[in-house]
């Protein structure tokens, strides 16, 4: 398959990576794909190719799986798809930008066998701390940073784990530096990944009482939507990551660790044997 991060067109990429795929599975046709990827019609896949149609979110999604990009090459042919949709000038030069940035430098993806060390949240907090201090062996400085707390032993005992799975190491000055600027666990669905995610939760719950309303935001939208545009948001947030990973990456006067949860699931819903 071609490497996706020498394309900045992604209907160039679609082409050259269907004629390999063909060349390999005679099946591969464009009716298996649209098949596979949910079109109506099986010249869809042409009329993309050809210029003739533009691809949504989730249509761009759903090729990226008939396609078998991985977490990584996925983020980065949606973002192809919104440069190659810009409407103006700036917003050209806004996603020109990002993807010069993910060639130069793409997000390693930790691979499963680390991925573990997500169950303590505060692993993955101390991780990210190492890149506000020059921290050597001052675990209780470095714990009382922490919010809450965390003991001088345990912040040695998460170190010696970061150690042990490459994450973190010291330096010939005895610092501890992180291996890997910025990490993601992509698309796994370990069950690590859930408990970080329920205990930064909770987090979220008593940042209410442990932070001014300037040092925290947290709000809320309880609102009704079809299963259509619920896919839609799921997309703009999506989307929202990718930006809010951009402007940390970009970010040269970071002094603190910041959590961003994104929730959105259903209160209620209507029976599917019930009339609309």
């Amino acid at each position: 398959m071609p490497d996706i991060f020498t394309y900045t067109e992604y209907r160039k990429y679609l082409g050259d990576a269907w004629t390999e795929r063909k060349a390999q599975d005679p099946k591969f046709s464009h009716r298996f794909i649209a098949q596979r990827a949910g079109f109506n019609s099986s010249a869809f896949f042409s009329r993309i190719l050809t210029g003739d149609v533009n691809l949504t979110p989730s249509a761009a999604l759903r090729l990226a799986e008939v396609f078998h990009l991985n977490h990584q090459e996925t983020r980065y042919f949606e973002l192809l798809v919104l440069f190659d949709q810009s409407r103006s000038h700036e917003e050209r030069m806004h996603f020109l930008d990002r993807i010069a940035t993910w060639r130069r430098n793409p997000v390693p993806e930790i691979d499963a066998s680390r991925v573990a060390f997500c169950r303590d949240w505060k692993a993955v907090a101390i991780l990210e701390t190492l890149d506000l201090v020059e921290h050597r062996d001052d675990h209780g400085r470095l714990g009382r940073m922490m919010f809450p707390p965390i003991p001088g032993a345990e912040i040695e005992e998460s170190l010696r784990l970061l150690d042990e799975l490459g994450l973190a190491r010291k330096d010939d000055a005895g610092i501890w530096r992180k291996t890997d600027k910025f990490l993601t666990t992509g698309d796994s669905d370990a069950e690590a990944i859930d408990i970080f995610r329920q205990k930064t939760m909770e987090l979220g719950i008593e940042a209410l009482d442990r932070f001014s309303r300037e040092d925290r935001s947290i709000s809320t939208l309880t609102l009704t939507l079809s299963k259509e545009a619920f896919e839609r948001v799921r997309d703009r947030i999506r989307h929202m990551r990718r930006e809010i990973m951009e402007i940390s990456r970009s970010d040269d006067k970071a002094d603190r660790v910041v959590q961003i949860n994104f929730q959105a699931f259903p209160l209620s819903m209507r029976p599917a044997e019930d009339p609309a």
